[in-house]
């Protein structure tokens, strides 16, 4: 009986010693909290360098973001937005990341770091864009900001960047409308499938030198599904004369040998 009431104690005490522990980390947890929300400008910037020294975007992204909202008016603020902008751009978040970094470029446009900030921003939308076969307005904002940061003439540090951007964009943008193309060549709806085709021929094809052959083999593709012999066959002798090397001119051929072709 004594033996019971001993170990009952004891258990009293591990529960109270447990409970006691608890509580201590408990309210070691909300001063922390506590204290970063009552951090001074001085606390949050040391506090903030110091996590993204560390590489702890997570907890620099939190003080930046204290910085902003409570010191709006610091002289220094343009600096600290965009560092929160870089925070943001590692951890993924890129479309806050986007916006800070478009802020920047336009109230800083004479900051050394202006054409940077651009930079970033266009990184940002291009890569929120999509696959070829969904929408691609993401895309079509990625293609401006490469016009807007070209047209810049005091921009050149990423010039060869931003033209290889823009040229995947564009190539995304191929994609879909030839995406499209098919879409509707195999619901037989010829008319539609052409209006594509046109699409693609006056926006991309000056552009685009490369894009000829493939779009000779398209017509090659839409004219047989029309029964138009001679307009595919004149596709396809132009396809030979200029690109007889073009998988694109092996492609067309076969689609006279065979019923079938898979693109």
């Amino acid at each position: 009986m004594i033996k019971k009431s001993f170990c009952a104690i004891r258990i009293i005490r591990n529960t109270g010693l447990l409970a006691g522990i608890s509580l201590i980390m408990l309210l070691t947890s909300c001063s922390k909290q506590k204290d970063k929300d009552h951090m001074n400008f001085a606390e949050l910037k040391q506090e903030a360098l110091t996590n993204i020294k560390t590489r702890k975007f997570e907890q620099a992204t939190e003080h930046l973001e204290q910085i902003v909202a409570k010191h709006p008016d610091h002289k220094d603020i343009g600096k600290f937005k965009l560092i929160l902008a870089d925070s943001y751009f590692k951890t993924e978040r890129y479309q806050s990341a986007f916006q800070l970094y478009e802020h920047f470029n336009q109230y800083y446009p004479a900051d050394t770091k202006a054409e940077y900030a651009k930079y970033r921003a266009v990184l940002c939308q291009f890569y929120q864009t999509l696959r070829a076969d969904c929408d691609q307005t993401t895309t079509e904002k990625t293609i401006e900001l490469c016009k807007e940061y070209s047209e810049n003439a005091h921009y050149t540090k990423y010039k060869k960047d931003i033209k290889a951007l823009r040229k995947t964009c564009e190539k995304k943008l191929i994609d879909k409308e030839i995406y499209v193309y098919n879409f509707y060549l195999k619901q037989k709806k010829h008319d539609a499938a052409q209006h594509r085709l046109n699409y693609i021929k006056e926006h991309f094809l000056a552009q685009n030198k490369n894009l000829e052959p493939r779009v000779l083999y398209l017509e090659c593709k839409l004219a047989q599904k029309k029964k138009d012999e001679k307009i595919a066959k004149d596709n396809l002798e132009k396809l030979f004369a200029k690109y007889p090397q073009s998988q694109y001119a092996r492609m067309a051929q076969s689609l006279f040998t065979q019923d079938k072709f898979i693109f």
